[in-house]
């Protein structure tokens, strides 16, 4: 069982019209819901959408090593410094991403050797620790849509256990049409303006471009910690390459994994940061789960997506998600479920979930449970708590 010897000192991130974790959080509590862009070619009928970047000097895609630079560019000579401090072990960057920098080779000439050499699978941990200085161990992570989460609860057991004394867990996704294309042929690519988890009317997911970063050190290090990594659990269900497990098992193993290694009880969770990916199949099922999972619950627990405002950002959602929770703990606030209309009745019923439509306090609840799924039955939970 992990000690609770991880403290997060940085967390930041980028989504589409977001800049930053602050512009983010406004615009779930006060802002208005964010309009997907339209994204051509993509489908028989109708054009498709996505929570792109906008961008600058990059064409009409944002360029994944851009994004990476992006991201580590405010923490490079925090990381170089700790790397140069001979009483602190080597940083470790955590790189969690599904597609990488793939979006941009299947739009570069096939035949260019220069590309050839990025295209090679461990071009986006050489593009990191190249802009690093090789100052940094690199490792990354493939558990699909939940390698965000797994990231995070990877820099608990590093730091826990004394192996890493910076950890660096960096989430990024570019738009991909291989992924578009995917969710088309699957029957899961929304056509609406927007995706709206938990809503009676949802019609499936939309990706999401962005990064998410969170910089985990141990206490001795952490000179104004903001969070702490409670606990953390994972699972694979193994159930079907691309649907959730009907029984939940999985996300039942995860969850009370969690739980335990954080020697928390349902009742200390102040809200669930849910997968929900506003896919029919996805929704029902894991807030039934919840709902199950939390049945020694006094209350309902809040249960809340943010991918109503994110997109899903795939193998940074995990990341992202963590920023938001963090962001949540300090501000002492569950954020709302920004895009639903109507919620399912089912959903409504449920006797121990509550999936708030407007902010609501914290209620001094110390933890967040934050909860990611990937295809091939992976499933990953970790616990934030106060510093």
């Amino acid at each position: 069982m992990l000690s609770l010897a991880s403290k997060i000192t940085y967390a930041e991130c980028r989504t589409s019209e977001c800049d930053s974790r602050d512009t983010l959080w406004k615009r779930m509590l006060f802002g208005d819901a964010i309009e997907a862009s339209r994204i051509p070619g993509i489908g028989h009928d109708s054009d498709y959408r996505a929570y792109a970047l906008a961008c600058e000097a990059q064409g009409d895609q944002y360029l994944f090593e851009s994004l990476l630079q992006e991201a580590l560019g405010p923490i490079r000579n925090r990381i170089v410094a700790a790397d140069e401090d001979v009483e602190r072990n080597r940083p470790v960057v955590l790189l969690s991403t599904v597609m990488g920098s793939r979006p941009d080779h299947d739009r570069s000439d096939p035949i260019s050797a220069a590309e050839g050499v990025r295209a090679a699978l461990d071009s986006d941990t050489a593009a990191v620790a190249t802009f690093l200085g090789g100052h940094v161990d690199v490792i990354g992570i493939g558990s699909g849509c939940a390698a965000g989460t797994t990231v995070i609860g990877l820099a608990q057991s590093l730091v826990s256990s004394g192996r890493a004394d910076m950890v660096i867990c960096l989430g990024a996704e570019v738009l991909s049409y291989e992924v578009l294309t995917l969710f088309l042929a699957l029957g899961g690519l929304s056509d609406d303006d927007m995706v709206r988890p938990f809503d009676a009317d949802r019609r499936g997911m939309m990706p999401g471009e962005g990064f998410g970063v969170v910089v985990v050190e141990p206490p001795e290090f952490a000179k104004a910690p903001l969070a702490s990594i409670a606990g953390y659990g994972e699972a694979c269900d193994g159930w079907n390459l691309v649907a959730p497990s009907p029984t939940a098992t999985g996300l039942s193993i995860a969850i009370t994994d969690a739980l335990a290694s954080a020697s928390i009880t349902v009742d200390d969770v102040g809200w669930i940061c849910a997968h929900g990916t506003g896919t029919r199949a996805n929704d029902a099922l894991e807030a039934s789960a919840y709902d199950r999972i939390f049945s020694a619950r006094h209350d309902r627990v809040p249960v809340v997506s943010i991918k109503g405002t994110t997109g899903h950002c795939q193998g940074a959602a995990g990341v992202i998600e963590t920023v938001v929770a963090v962001t949540s703990l300090r501000e002492g606030v569950v954020p709302p479920n920004k895009t639903i209309s109507t919620l399912e009745s089912g959903i409504e019923e449920l006797a121990h979930v509550q999936v708030p439509c407007s902010a609501v306090p914290l209620a001094g609840n110390n933890y967040v449970l934050s909860t990611s799924f990937g295809f091939g039955g992976s499933v990953a939970a970790v616990v934030i708590g106060a510093p």
